[in-house]
């Protein structure tokens, strides 16, 4: 087989590079059948899988919407790298002004092959799956039972934190554990130039992997010091080290080129360390100053969701019976992300290993199994038992994968809507100016001219510094339902009060939204001629006051007269007449007869324009609230108030057009945020 290898690569490349290639094939070769097929199904369900989320509009411009501007862009000679989003720390757009990353250029002939967003997906499936195998080389290099070894590759290829990265959108991350495994198994087979090389891409991946990077170089010196290696081996240190620090520098060069500002931002730290940012923003060595020089803030940082911090480092570990704690190597890898985790950052997914986070650690944690179990295995159980023990820790860990996904709420869901909202982009001109939603983005990724607005605290800064951009068009829909927030609210928040001077509606349907800088014009359909629609806002969509929903409904067992019930959920309609209907129950009474009143309400200032009474009775009534709107408006509110003691319950309000009651009910999606 291995001359054979050889044979066929010397007729496609020269023998110079025919070898290595054959020789690192060999490797593969060995890897067990099962082992490359589990790689494969995995490749094939996860690159259907998030080709099908893209499609349903599930994936968000931050971050593969902004992946797909940045080589779509570079190709096109518009920009190098530009993310489509506005950041006042670099208005340029460049992603090097947030994040210094060279290994991410390899993708840019990859997405030139086909210029289409579900080619970074295919390509994300196809590394993160090659890196299943390198698992197994891995372990195989230091534990000779197949099963073991098996296990750790089975484990890896199930985790649970892996296929929450899996689904997570796209990052260059995803090459990080193919090189890392790569690396380190060149380290052990002592071909120690390809370790220098392949160490070296993984520092250029992030910037982050200096730190990362660099700690897992400390555990491995230390874990040479005391097999008795390192003085042969200290040139290779001495060169990873040289390496560390050149991309260090190279990093912070780059990063200060292409941003004004450098520095974490000031809602990215830790709450306890927020009082003693000075200019809105620190470096980490500002921040680790800053805690030395406070060791009392420790204790606060550290209790900060303590809980919390703790359970997810325990889950991040079960996978491989956390046996990586006691490998040198895998804790100076997990030290400065854990210290910047627990300590430094005030963002969830870091402690929690949210989003693409994982990718960063778990290669390192990984190589820490495998070594320790390399030196266990003379005292391993044999037979059955052991086996059966794998397997339990097997589907454990496949049932918290699929539990993980399911709570994401990752369920792709095309229809009516999504199709709807496909021809509404169509019908913006390709080359015209775009401002979108965040989950609309990567649908328009490619188009030079579009942009979104990811964050609202982000762009708030940027307007503060530079005002809103002003686009030929921005779409939003307020009634796409793939996320819990509602990523048109910061859209319309933004150009909702431009309407009517600046720009017009131009096209409207089912929560659907496009509006045209100049147009004076009324609006037309997307799909259809009219516009007229029936929504239904169910209970949950809603802000409660003091209630509390129960079996789908919003109940108030008690409060003062004229205290708000419910409020909300803050959502936007065009020019017309409409009718809100309430499906609410009150029983009790006051002194006219009435425990409650709805009412409707426009506006930052929650003018009412119209409002009714609630008779008191037995069961679910309907209450009818007619009301017009001169104008298209945002931040619509449907409310209920007490206006007697007694029990009010919320089961929907359903808003109708005055032009059409006979489009299919859509559950609202819009909520106050």
């Amino acid at each position: 087989m291995d001359n054979r290898l050889t044979r066929i690569g010397s007729r496609l490349v020269p023998d110079a590079i025919a070898t290595p290639i054959a020789r690192s094939l060999r490797r593969y070769v060995r890897v067990p059948w099962y082992i490359l097929a589990l790689a494969a199904i995995l490749f094939v369900g996860f690159a259907a899988y998030t080709t099908a989320l893209y499609e349903s509009f599930w994936l968000t411009g931050a971050d593969f919407g902004t992946y797909v501007h940045m080589f779509a862009t570079t190709l096109d000679g518009t920009g190098f790298l530009q993310q489509g989003k506005y950041v006042a720390g670099h208005p340029g757009g460049s992603y090097w002004g947030g994040h210094f990353t060279l290994t991410l250029l390899v993708f840019l002939p990859l997405f030139a092959l086909v210029e289409s967003p579900v080619t970074l997906l295919l390509w994300k499936s196809f590394f993160l799956a090659a890196s299943i195998p390198l698992v197994w080389i891995v372990a195989s290099d230091h534990v000779a039972d197949r099963r073991v070894a098996g296990f750790l590759a089975a484990s890896y290829a199930l985790n649970p934190f892996l296929w929450s990265a899996w689904i997570y959108d796209f990052q260059e991350h995803v090459l990080l554990p193919v090189l890392v495994l790569l690396a380190y198994h060149w380290y052990y087979t002592e071909r120690y130039r390809r370790f220098l090389l392949a160490f070296a891409l993984v520092l250029v991946t992030n910037e982050l992997m200096v730190l990362i990077g660099g700690g897992f170089l400390v555990g491995l010196a230390l874990g040479a010091y005391r097999a008795g290696r390192l003085s042969r081996e200290r040139w290779v240190f001495a060169g990873a080290a040289v390496l560390t620090v050149g991309a260090k520098l190279l990093s912070g060069a780059v990063i200060d080129r292409f941003s004004r500002v450098s520095g974490i931002r000031e809602a990215a730290i830790a709450a306890p360390l927020q009082p003693f940012v000075e200019g809105g923003r620190a470096t980490t060595g500002e921040l680790v100053q800053l805690v030395l020089s406070r060791p009392e803030l420790i204790v606060d940082l550290l209790g900060t969701d303590l809980f919390t911090k703790l359970l997810y480092f325990a889950l991040f570990l079960a996978p491989v019976l956390f046996l990586a704690v006691v490998d040198e190597s895998t804790l100076g890898a997990l030290a400065p992300f854990v210290g910047f985790a627990w300590l430094l950052s005030g963002t969830e997914a870091f402690y929690t290993f949210g989003g693409h986070y994982p990718l960063y650690l778990l290669p390192f944690v990984y190589i820490g199994a495998s070594r320790v179990l390399g030196r266990l295995s003379p005292s391993l159980p044999s037979g059955r038992v052991l086996t059966m023990f794998f397997v339990v820790v097997l589907l454990t860990s496949a049932g918290a994968g699929a539990q993980t996904v399911a709570e994401e709420g990752a369920v792709p869901e095309t229809g009516e809507h999504t199709e709807t909202l496909t021809a509404a982009i169509e019908t913006v001109p390709a080359n015209a100016s775009l401002v979108t939603q965040n989950t609309i983005y990567p649908h328009v990724a490619t188009r030079s001219n579009a942009t979104f607005i990811p964050n609202p605290s982000l762009f708030g800064l940027y307007q503060e510094q530079y005002g809103t951009p002003r686009p030929e068009y921005v779409l939003f829909d307020t009634r796409l339902e793939t996320r819990s927030f509602d990523w048109s609210s910061p859209v319309r928040d933004a150009y909702f009060p431009l309407v009517g001077d600046e720009y017009g509606v131009s096209r409207y349907q089912d929560g659907i939204w496009i509006l045209k800088r100049g147009y004076n014009g009324s609006p037309t359909g997307i799909t259809q001629s009219g516009s007229g629609e029936r929504i239904v806002f169910e209970a949950d969509e809603f802000v409660a006051t003091g209630g509390q929903f129960k079996d789908g409904r919003l109940v108030d067992r008690g409060g003062t007269n004229d205290s708000n019930v419910w409020h909300g959920p803050y959502t936007a309609l065009p020019a017309g007449n409409y009718t809100a209907t309430f499906h609410v129950a009150a029983r009790g009474g006051g002194a006219n007869g009435s425990t409650a009143a709805v009412d409707v309400t426009v506006g930052e200032e929650h003018r009412t324009i119209a409002r009714q009474a609630v008779p008191s009775g037995n069961g679910t009534q309907t209450v009818t609230v007619p009301f017009t709107l001169d104008e298209p408006r945002n931040g619509i509110e449907f409310r209920g108030f007490r206006t007697g003691p007694g029990t009010i319950s919320l089961e929907s309000v359903v808003v109708q057009s005055g032009t059409n009651g006979t489009t299919a009910d859509r559950r609202g999606a819009v909520r106050a945020g």
